[in-house]
């Protein structure tokens, strides 16, 4: 008898979990429905790497298990795939793994990987929320390659969000991924506009060199001959 490689066949609920979303691509879906409902291309533009053919799979798949769910509406040709209640209770595991992966797998990018802006954020405000110590309230407003992101906190958890504010932040960073990478782990900020009062300002230089106080010591960068 052939067994299914997609169960483990005993009762334990982390392999039960893993059932679910244990295959190669599918806690990256999740990850990037976590600040929001995004298109199949918004998808596949931020997994580099996913054909269109195993994209759609995992998306049946995630909304046969009730994870996600594609908003149709008449007479509009895009399709908005959004988690559930049962797939956005998945953030602290994809949290959990994002911060052991900065401490214990951290490497620089390789020659010719994208570094999506969304990601690189998302890193560096678990990096705050976990080693900086700062609970001031803060509103970063992120314009990077296009796109708006929010980086705030009311005084707790520091947090992550698409799109622009509402209200006005302290903080409005205008420019690329790659020209942020830099700021946060070189100091200089090369093709980046930051702009905001002073005391703000300085704080959000202090804070955004964060990741690179968590990550191991003396990362090799790719070509470095060691």
């Amino acid at each position: 008898m052939t067994r299914n490689v997609r169960t483990y066949d005993h009762f334990c609920l982390t392999a039960r979990a893993l059932e679910e979303v244990g295959d190669r691509w599918s806690l990256l879906v999740i990850r990037d429905l976590l600040t929001g409902p995004r298109r199949f291309t918004d998808l596949a533009g931020r997994l580099g790497g996913i054909t269109p053919k195993t994209l759609t799979q995992r998306l049946h798949e995630l909304a046969d298990a009730g994870l996600v769910v594609a908003d149709r509406e008449p007479g509009r040709r895009e399709v908005w795939y959004r988690l559930t209640p049962a797939g956005a209770d998945l953030q602290p595991v994809i949290e959990a793994l994002g911060w052991w992966g900065m401490r214990h797998a951290w490497r620089w990018p390789q020659p010719g990987e994208p570094v999506h802006a969304e990601h690189l954020l998302r890193s560096v405000t678990q990096a705050i929320d976990h080693a900086a110590a700062d609970r001031q309230p803060a509103r970063w407003h992120f314009r990077l390659d296009g796109a708006d992101y929010l980086v705030q906190s009311a005084g707790g958890q520091w947090a992550l969000s698409a799109g622009a504010p509402v209200a006005p932040a302290d903080v409005t960073v205008t420019g690329t991924a790659q020209a942020l990478a830099a700021l946060i782990f070189a100091g200089p900020d090369p093709g980046l506009d930051i702009t905001g009062e002073p005391g703000p300002v300085a704080r959000f230089r202090h804070l955004i060199g964060t990741m690179a106080t968590v990550v191991p010591p003396g990362p090799v960068r790719p070509g470095t001959r060691v």
